[in-house]
């Protein structure tokens, strides 16, 4: 065995180890993918060439050689790695592009294998077994022709990217060159422009090939380049990402997708793609037109169901977006989506905890309400040994305001929500109640209040409050010495103020006595008023006219936070 086949040898076993090198660094990049083939294709021709060189055997070198008339394929190769590295995407997408690429390549090769239009005979020369070119063999011309050509716009395209380009991509642009074209011209001098000057030396077109894929292999390990381009970086993107991710053609068939996806349906990507997408969907799901609605190019963000293979159904929200061509056309919809079972179960458990938490809260009004009713009872049950009058009267009034309160509290629990009240309920139970209380059912009682009106309850206590204290007043001192008469209760917002809520609470009795001063009130109710009004940061305005009319301006006061947050 000469020295020689030991070069040959080495060369194979160094290109099937940068094959898988290249290959297992991003085995879903086309780049990598090409450079990989390029480089077990090499290896192969450099095996044949081991073979060739080191047998003594004449049949079994003219079968090896035979062998190594695969090498028109490389140019195209080489010319495909370049397209797909300068970004010439568009041209490859073309299916003529492959056919005027590997169709003169593969039948050359055919030749090359099957006649002797290629391969005129075999000589040994100190290097072992070589060929013998044919003289003036058109094929031979044409195989020379096609190689030259591959090559030239091979390493156009790389020149061109590398002028064109800055930084890391023109050092790219540099190896990508180093590795594929000059080994290449060299390796063409050797083998075919010395030859036909009848100079012959050990051929090196595979030696210098094995050369350039180490130059690319140095690239992909110092630069990574085949990983930064746009394409590739992309379909890593997809590839990792955690969303799972759906692609579908017009027919809303899918056509592909990533590894979340088969992860997440239990499917294999083999079951799923060419399937109607619908599939993929529970039965029931309201939602699946507009995620199949192309009328829209916006991202529209869809909250629905999917099914998996074993039946289960998981809850989803989907961000989905049409992709059209420069004319409009719709090409497809990609949807991308996230598992959200987790968020919805920890929903319900927020949901579940909330109903608790307002049970107990209703339960608490309905205590205080109780509570507040067992006071008024005791001053009730108090109230009945006491003989003066006065001091009778005193009961009655701590009792109705106890008992406005208690009112406050029994809306509360049987409201839906437990911080606002529906005003005009209230009103009209507080009314009610003052007036049976005080058996002063002649009294005529007109209430004029927004259905809807709802106060929070900072602002309702004081302002119930300001009402009881007000009609009791008008029901005791108002119509003395009268069986009947009006009062009135208005609470509106201010037409003037919108934010600014007005009541009136007037009535057509006798009057306030002339020396009632609201600056320095001596009653007290008439205190609490004031009091409840200023801590409602409101205005009070009075009216004698007529009988009595105080008008109350004030603001819904902030609902406070009760929740204590944790240092």
């Amino acid at each position: 065995m000469n020295i020689y086949s030991y070069v040959s040898l080495s060369a194979f076993f160094l290109c099937f180890f940068l094959g898988n090198f290249i290959y297992h660094k991003n085995s879903r990049s086309q780049l990598n993918i090409m450079i990989a083939v390029l480089c077990f294709l090499v290896g192969f021709l450099a095996f044949t060439e081991f073979q060739y060189r080191q047998t003594t055997d004449f049949q079994t070198a003219y079968l090896w050689l035979k062998l190594s008339g695969l090498w028109p394929l490389v140019p195209p190769v080489i010319l495909h790695i370049s397209l797909i590295f300068t970004g010439k995407t568009e041209v490859l997408k073309n299916k003529l592009t492959y056919l005027l690429m590997y169709v003169p390549a593969i039948i050359i090769s055919i030749y090359a294998v099957t006649t002797n239009l290629l391969l005129q005979g075999i000589l040994k020369e100190y290097w072992g077994w070589t060929y013998i070119f044919p003289q003036n063999s058109a094929i031979f011309n044409v195989m020379s022709i096609w190689t030259l050509t591959c090559v030239l716009i091979a390493g156009g395209l790389c020149l061109f990217y590398y002028v064109r380009t800055r930084n890391v991509e023109k050092l790219q642009a540099k190896y990508l060159i180093a590795g594929l074209y000059f080994p290449l011209i060299i390796s063409m001098v050797s083998d075919l422009v010395l030859p036909s000057m009848s100079i012959r030396i050990p051929e090196t077109t595979i030696v210098m090939s094995t050369v350039g894929l180490s130059f690319i292999s140095y690239g992909v390990w110092k630069y990574r380049f085949p990983a930064l381009t746009a394409a590739i970086a992309a379909d890593e993107i997809v590839s990792t990402m955690s969303s799972f991710l759906i692609m579908l053609d017009p027919q809303m068939n899918v056509v592909n997708i990533n590894k979340a996806t088969t992860e997440l349906f239990g499917y294999g990507k083999s079951e799923i793609i060419g399937k109607p997408v619908k599939c993929l969907f529970a039965e029931k799901t309201m939602t699946l037109k507009d995620l199949l609605d192309t009328s829209t190019d916006s991202i529209i963000n869809i909250e629905t169901v999917i099914k998996t293979k074993n039946g289960s159904s998981v809850p989803v929200i989907i961000s989905k977006s049409v992709i059209r061509s420069d004319m409009g056309t719709v090409l497809g919809i990609v949807c991308i989506g996230n598992n959200i079972i987790d968020i919805k179960n920890a929903e319900d458990k927020i949901k579940t905890s909330l109903q608790e938490k307002e049970l107990l809260l209703r339960e608490l009004h309905h205590r205080v309400k109780n509570n507040l009713q067992i006071i008024s009872s005791l001053i009730n049950l108090q109230s009945q040994g006491i003989k003066n009058k006065e001091d009778l009267e005193i009961f009655r009034e701590s009792q109705s305001r106890v008992k406005s309160m208690a009112i406050i509290h029994e809306k509360l629990y049987q409201s839906t929500d437990l911080s606002n009240i529906n005003f005009r309920d209230y009103i009209q139970s507080l009314v009610s109640y003052l007036v049976s209380y005080y058996s002063k059912e002649m009294i005529k009682i007109e209430m004029d209040v927004n259905e809807d009106l709802v106060l929070n309850m900072d602002t309702a206590v004081p302002c119930g409050l300001i009402i009881n204290e007000l009609f009791i007043n008008s029901l005791k001192h108002a119509f003395e010495g009268r069986s009947n008469g009006r009062i009135t209760i208005k609470l509106s917002l201010d037409d003037e103020t919108p934010e600014c809520y007005v009541l009136e609470v007037a009535d057509n009795g006798v009057g306030l006595p002339p020396d009632v001063d609201l600056n320095n009130p001596q009653k007290l109710g008439l205190q609490l008023v004031v009091s409840l009004t200023n801590q409602l940061d409101g205005k009070i305005f009075v009216d004698t006219k007529d009988g009595t009319k105080f008008t109350i301006k004030f603001r819904e006061l902030i609902y406070k936070q009760r929740l204590i947050k944790s240092k």
